[in-house]
Formats: C-alpha cells, sequence, structure tokens
C-alpha cells in the first residue's frame, strides 16, 4: 500500500510529459513559458502547467550542467560558456531561438537541442 501511494505521489510530481525528449516538444513547451512569462525582480512568474514547469525543469537541469567543469582548467562540460550574470530565461529564449532558425534541429533530442543552442548562443571564448 505504502509502496503504491509513494508511486501514485511520484507520478503526480512528474511535470515533464514522456514526449519531452523531442526538441519539437521542448521549444514549443518554451515558447508556452515565453508567452506568460512575467518577471518580477529578480523572479521569473509563468502560469504553472505541465507544458511550461517541463520546459523550465529541463532547462533547470540544462543550467546546472552547463556550469560544470572537469577542472579549474578545462572549459565546462557541456562547451558553452553562460555569462555569470545570466539568467535561465535568457537559455529558454536561446532554445526558442535556435529552434525556430534550424528546423532540422527539431528532430533531435532535447538535450541535443539544447546544447547545440547554448553553444550557439553562448559560446566559450578562448584566450
Amino acid at each position: 500500500m505504502v509502496a503504491a501511494l509513494a508511486g501514485a505521489v511520484v507520478a503526480g510530481l512528474a511535470p515533464v510529459p514522456a514526449r519531452a525528449a523531442e526538441g519539437e516538444v521542448l521549444v514549443a513547451q518554451c515558447k508556452s513559458l515565453l508567452r506568460g512569462a512575467k518577471v518580477r525582480g529578480g523572479q521569473v512568474e509563468f502560469r504553472q502547467d505541465p507544458e511550461t514547469v517541463g520546459c523550465w525543469a529541463f532547462m533547470a537541469a540544462v543550467q546546472d550542467l552547463a556550469g560544470v567543469a572537469d577542472s579549474a582548467k578545462q572549459p565546462p562540460l557541456l562547451g558553452t560558456c553562460l555569462p555569470p550574470d545570466g539568467n535561465r530565461l535568457q537559455l529558454v529564449r536561446a532554445v526558442v531561438a535556435y529552434g525556430s532558425a534550424h528546423p532540422p534541429a527539431l528532430r533531435e533530442k532535447a538535450g541535443v537541442l539544447a546544447l547545440l543552442a547554448l553553444r550557439d548562443a553562448f559560446p566559450c571564448r578562448k584566450e
């Protein structure tokens, strides 16, 4: 009974539909988020539904990974250098812009599309 209840709770908390693995779906979710997003102070407010939360949660994970470096002397693991004063909404916009400008990328997995978009929008500068 407890295991079934725990499974139901976990299933209820999963905001990202299985289809979100597709780049086209991620871009659609992120477009939906951007249509209603409002920035108030340092907070982003948007309609809380599976579509918008799916984009926001996915991009949170990508944002976390984008800052990881193998060591202090190496570029970040994903090969993209996010601005130190940047925010997640910028990443969402970059994914939507890249998907719109590169329609073949919409057939890629969401993670691949996000990686391509961020590398394009926030390249690491060689010194």
